[in-house]
């Protein structure tokens, strides 16, 4: 049995807002200012949560309660589908040891639930790197379409904590200016939190789950193929699991996190997939950060509340162009109905991840 698993609510608190259709507004006006995080001596860019609050906990408990709201009325035994990368690791780097483990491990998923009232079954847990979100999603709509489970809520959850700056900060891949997407200055990603949600159901909505694919690129543990042809095996995969062919999509929400060798993979993937020509190219990471195992689940949640609106905002932080790429960003917001937009993800650590939306009214 395989049914259409379809797109319902979201709920999203990020830099930007605390609503998808706040963080859509912000992004069509073009806000991406973001705050600054101190590692040692040396200071980052950051996107931070709008939160007045210092306590972890009660940041986050805030953060989820919101994100729940805007879900709609929830069956407490709707199945819960966590991605990130952190989980509490910020939240040890505040309380004293010792923990208990391996019950700690699991904690905070069962926390996440709680607050959410959605405690009635335990919450599955995913932790692969930046394309969490997708691997989450792709496991709930596997269920839905196997007439296992007829709703799941997929959240997306990656708040602060000093250990993920240090690793980032020692490999040299943050920027200490700003993100600029596929930009021929580019110099590293920036960080930032975010939570997010999303409703998928077999219950019809406007948008479709047409295709999610995940993978590895092994070519390193730090930054994938340079010439880009496993992602461009991947982008092909899922185009054929989602019946279209490259001409079909009208919008492509990209990786462009700013890191000089994975932009230029990227583009090199596209433009082997994308031989005639690439739809608008988008990159959300430099409005509100690059929310590691949060950003599959935050950057859809963001980019349905804009296509609901017939939008297409601008990538941030884009200024020149950089030749060997021989691709740009939108560097204009503008109107437009899209029909079937296409989410790249590249992650630490050699993770891939593709997922295609369809709007069927």
């Amino acid at each position: 049995m395989r049914r259409p698993v379809y797109l319902g609510a979201s709920g999203l608190v990020c830099a930007r807002g605390h609503t998808p259709a706040v963080v859509s507004t912000a992004l069509r006006a073009g806000e991406c200012s973001s705050s600054w995080r101190l590692h040692g001596n040396r200071r980052f860019p950051w996107f931070a949560l709008p939160l007045d609050e210092t306590d972890w906990l009660e940041r986050a408990a805030w953060a989820v309660r919101q994100v729940g709201e805007s879900l709609g009325p929830l069956a407490s035994a709707t199945p819960l589908f966590v991605a990130s990368s952190s989980f509490q690791v910020g939240l040890c780097e505040t309380r004293p040891p010792p923990y208990e483990l391996p019950v700690a491990n699991a904690s905070f998923s069962r926390q996440l639930a709680t607050w959410l009232r959605l405690d009635e079954i335990p919450p599955y847990s995913f932790s692969n790197a930046c394309i969490s979100g997708f691997s989450a999603i792709d496991a709930a709509r596997s269920l839905i379409a196997a007439g296992q489970i007829d709703e799941a809520v997929v959240l997306g959850c990656e708040l602060a904590n000093a250990s993920t700056l240090a690793g980032f900060a020692a490999l040299e891949l943050l920027s200490p200016t700003a993100c600029r997407p596929f930009d021929r200055d580019r110099d590293g990603l920036v960080l930032g939190e975010a939570v997010a949600a999303i409703r998928l159901s077999a219950t019809p909505t406007p948008w479709r789950l047409a295709a999610v694919r995940t993978g590895i690129d092994a070519w390193s543990i730090t930054g994938p193929d340079p010439d880009g042809s496993p992602i461009a095996e991947l982008l092909g995969e899922c185009l054929h699991e989602a019946g279209l062919q490259a001409s079909d999509i009208d919008l492509i929400k990209l990786q462009a996190a700013g890191s000089p060798g994975t932009d230029l993979a990227e583009a090199n993937a596209l433009r082997q997939i994308f031989t005639t020509g690439t739809p608008p190219l988008l990159s959300l990471k430099s409005a509100f950060g690059h929310t590691l195992g949060a950003s599959g689940v935050a950057e859809l949640a963001a980019l349905l509340a804009c296509l609901d609106d017939r939008q297409i905002p601008a990538t941030a932080g884009f200024v020149t162009p950089d030749p060997q790429l021989a691709l740009q960003p939108t560097t204009a917001g503008r109107q437009q109905t899209v029909r079937h937009a296409l989410l790249n993800l590249i992650g630490f650590g050699g993770g891939l991840g593709c997922l295609i939306v369809a709007h069927e009214r």
